[in-house]
């Protein structure tokens, strides 16, 4: 269906005219501003997202460099432990008895008048 034809003329004047004038500067003002607000809001998404992504990156990086952090501490009290026993031993070593019974133990050194009788230790063997 056709739109029915006005009869009535319009009149062309100031105010009509200054009336669409205005009517169409609104909706490029409009659309112009929309336009905006769709850039602005791409614009924050995309910012948004990667703060997002250098946050995620960082947490993972952080976990672990704490996951390492705790290998590193357990690697490190098992060295202090080995550097207690190896000062320990140090200290034995000055002492001129531990090293007599060190060297008749390993390498069979004996005494004068002293019978060294090697005995093999097959009962600590079979019980390990």
């Amino acid at each position: 269906m056709k739109k029915a034809e006005s009869k009535v003329a319009r009149i062309e004047n100031r105010y009509i005219k200054d009336t669409a004038t205005m009517k169409k500067t609104r909706n490029r003002r409009r659309i112009a501003l929309f336009r905006r607000l769709a850039f602005m809001a791409i614009i924050f998404a995309v910012v948004g997202g990667l703060l997002t992504i250098t946050y995620t990156k960082q947490v993972l990086a952080l976990k672990d460099k704490k996951e390492k952090q705790v290998q590193v501490d357990k690697k490190m009290v098992a060295m202090k432990d080995e550097e207690e026993a190896l000062n320990d031993q140090i200290k034995k070593l000055h002492d001129d008895e531990y090293i007599a019974k060190l060297a008749r133990s390993e390498y069979y050194l004996s005494k004068d008048g002293e019978i060294i009788f090697n005995i093999p230790e097959e009962n600590s063997k079979q019980k390990e």
